[in-house]
Formats: structure tokens, sequence, C-alpha cells
């Protein structure tokens, strides 16, 4: 039963790719662009005790979603999520889908206002108190950075972004955040800066947090839902709180590089499903480090489907079966090879070891024989990628076919950060 296509494709491969707000060269280097005052390290996990800890108590829940993939829920939903403390991490009977990281402090030092930053409230001299308490006093702030004395949000005030861009707020004071918070946007699109050593206060009653609250110095107590990051000198979630850790806010930093990189020539189509049936490219690592991102060139039959991307090693000649981490596609249809898709947390490999890329659409509906593929994996025959080959699974990962003495490729690159 055949599974492939072929196809002559032409074209001209982009020598700048974009990713998660950084650009890579043809050198292989990485650099920022724009430049965020938040450390790209302080968007890598869910909740940080910078030097205390974290407690995280009942009927609390902490997990992860894609922004990029939709709103959370239902597919949308993951176990991404990283808990760091500075000491210890008190689980009095919540829910934690992720991993949880003990007498590890974050080293988060206080950011200083920067030169420029607008006051709020919008057109005061210097910095006050901004009060949205009421949909009349919700704002709209566009990209920038700004500088409050306090901050207080009560439903059903709002704080909107737009157009869709950084905001930066520094609070040198107290924060008190309730109301609608970039409601439904990205996270990464909106922080609060505390430069206080104060008690910070993230509270329910029918808003939501969309970004982050950074706040080394202050203890924080989280009372409703967060979706995106909270660090605080501790961290408290009290019973009603969640935080929907956001990996498409995650971002790579500026040591990674380029390690395996197949993109010509281009006469294969490998036909991708949905579940249970995966398409995977082996390779064979070049840079011992950790795994930042993948890129893939995959068109796409329905435009409406977001891929899944996972990382397993081989093992015995095939892939492992155990995910080392998985990934959305930023977005629905195709994904040229100038996209990098960022692989949350740290992957691990070693130079000269096999990895495999696994590419899969889980809501797409379940394969059967004769079933239309949904998008395509485009590659090239004749062995042009010799350090891997094209594997595919079509009962989960009870059994895999190579097709190493078919020499059947399928374009991808990897970026790794160098140990």
């Amino acid at each position: 039963m055949a599974r492939l296509r072929r196809m002559s494709v032409g074209g001209v491969w982009a020598v700048a790719i974009a990713v998660a707000g950084l650009t890579t060269m043809g050198g292989g280097g990485v650099s920022a662009a724009p430049a965020d005052p938040v450390p790209c390290s302080a968007w890598a996990d869910a909740l940080v005790g910078n030097t205390g800890s974290v407690t995280v108590g009942s009927s609390t829940l902490v997990d992860s979603y894609q922004s990029s993939a939709g709103g959370y829920g239902g597919a949308n939903v993951g176990g991404a999520a990283v808990v760091q403390a500075g000491t210890t991490i008190v689980n009095n009977g919540g829910v934690i889908h992720g991993a949880q990281k003990q007498h590890a402090p974050a080293g988060f030092a206080v950011i200083a206002v920067p030169a420029g930053a607008a006051n709020l409230p919008l057109g005061s001299r210097s910095p006050g108190a901004l009060n949205v308490n009421t949909v009349a006093q919700s704002i709209t702030l566009s990209p920038g950075n700004y500088v409050a004395a306090s901050v207080t949000v009560s439903a059903p005030g709002a704080i909107n972004v737009s157009p869709p861009g950084q905001v930066r707020i520094w609070v040198t004071g107290s924060l008190n955040l309730g109301g609608n918070l970039n409601p439904q946007g990205v996270p990464r699109n909106l922080a609060f800066v505390v430069t206080s050593n104060g008690g910070v206060n993230v509270n329910g009653g029918g808003g939501a947090l969309y970004g982050m609250v950074y706040a080394p110095s202050s203890p924080v107590f989280v009372n409703g839902p967060v979706f995106g990051t909270v660090i605080g000198s501790s961290v408290t979630l009290n019973s009603g709180g969640a935080v929907h850790f956001d990996q498409s806010s995650a971002c790579a930093t500026t040591a990674a590089r380029l390690d395996q990189s197949f993109t010509s020539p281009s006469d294969l189509s490998d036909g991708i499903y949905g579940q249970p049936v995966l398409m995977g490219q082996s390779y064979t690592a070049g840079l011992t480090g950790t795994l930042q991102g993948v890129a893939i060139d995959v068109t796409a039959l329905d435009p409406t489907l977001v891929a899944r991307i996972q990382i397993e090693a081989i093992s015995g000649g095939e892939p492992s079966n155990i995910v080392l981490a998985q990934a959305r596609a930023p977005h629905a249809g195709d994904l040229s090879i100038d996209t990098v898709i960022p692989i949350p947390g740290s992957v691990a490999q070693v130079a000269g070891r096999q990895y495999a890329i696994l590419v899969d659409y889980p809501e797409a509906p379940p394969f059967a024989d004769g079933a239309q593929n949904v998008a395509s994996w485009n590659g090239a025959t004749g062995n042009a990628y010799a350090a891997g080959t094209m594997f595919s699974t079509f009962d989960g990962g009870a059994s895999w076919q190579s097709y190493a003495s078919d020499g059947f490729d399928l374009h991808f690159q990897t970026f790794v950060i160098p140990k």
C-alpha cells in the first residue's frame, strides 16, 4: 500500500529564518530582534520562586498550552509547565502537569525603568496610580514601555494591547491585578515588571491575565487564572488559582546555532495524517547541547489543522517511542523551512547520536485505509541526507518502517545551544 507521493518541487530557500522574536542568519548564529528588557530565560517557566518557595494550594492547576494553536482547552492543553523554587516546592493538593525544580534559585534581578517609558495614567506628567475598575476606565496600550507608581485592575475593567506587540509596564509600588488583561492575547505581548519588594496579587473575579508578572523581589499571590508566567521572590498559588504556561511565548537564546540542515533537492512528498500515524525524519546531532527548535517543510492540504511535532531518540535503529518534547506549529497551513518551531523544555542532545523529528495532526480524522492525507512533508530521494532517514508508523509506534534502503529523506533543520 503506497504511502508516498513523489513530486518535483523547485524554489529558493530564504536565508533569514524567523523564530519567536529571533532571526537566524546564514552563518548559523542567532540574534535577538527586537530587544526585550525581560530576560529570555524568564519566559521559560510557569511559576518561579526566585529566591524562596513556591506553594501550590488545593484546587489549583499548573499546565501548559500554545497560544499559537488557539485558545486554551481541548487538545491545546499540555504538560510542559516548569515550576522552579529557590528553596522548596510545597504542594498542598494542587495539580502540576510538568517538571518541578527545587532548591534552584533563578537569579532574576530587578529591571530598572528604561528612559523614555511613558507615564501611566496616560497623559500624566509623572508616574501615578493607575486604577482600572470599570469598562469606562479600561485602556488600550500600543506596544512600548510604560511606568506607573501603582496599578490596580478589577473586573470589568481591562487593559488591552493593540496593535499586537510588546507592552511592558513597570510598577514601582503596589500591583493588584484582576479584570481582563490582554484578553485572549499572546501572553508574550504583556509583562508587568515590578521594581518594589511589596506584595503582588493576581486576583480572580471573572477576569484573567494573559501575560507575565515579573517581580523577582516581591512575594506574589495568585488567586485567579494566569495564561503565561509568574515570577516572584516567592509564589503562592491559592485555591481557585491556575497558571497555564504558554509554550509559544518561550524563546530560544542568542546562543542557538543551526546544527543539522537538509533542505534540497526536492523530488519527494510524504503524506501526513491523523492518529495513529506518525511520519518522521531521523538525524545525527552534530553538536552536543540543548535542542531549541526545528524547522520542517510541509504543504497543507487542510489549511485549518495545526501540526504537532515530537522529538524522540533513536533506539535500536528506530524511534524509541519515548517523547523527549513536543510542540505545536505556530500556525495552521503550510510550514516552510524558514519557520522555526521552538521546542520547549531542556532537550539534551549528544553529538553523534541519532534523534527523530515526528509529525502528525491530532485533530485530523483518525487514519483509515484509503484516507486522504491532510498535509505533505517534502523531501528527496537518492539518500541526499546520509546521516538519517525517513520513518513512518501506522499503529502509534508499535511498529516502525525505515526508508533507509529506499534513500528517502524529508526536509528539516535543527537549532541547538552548544554545551
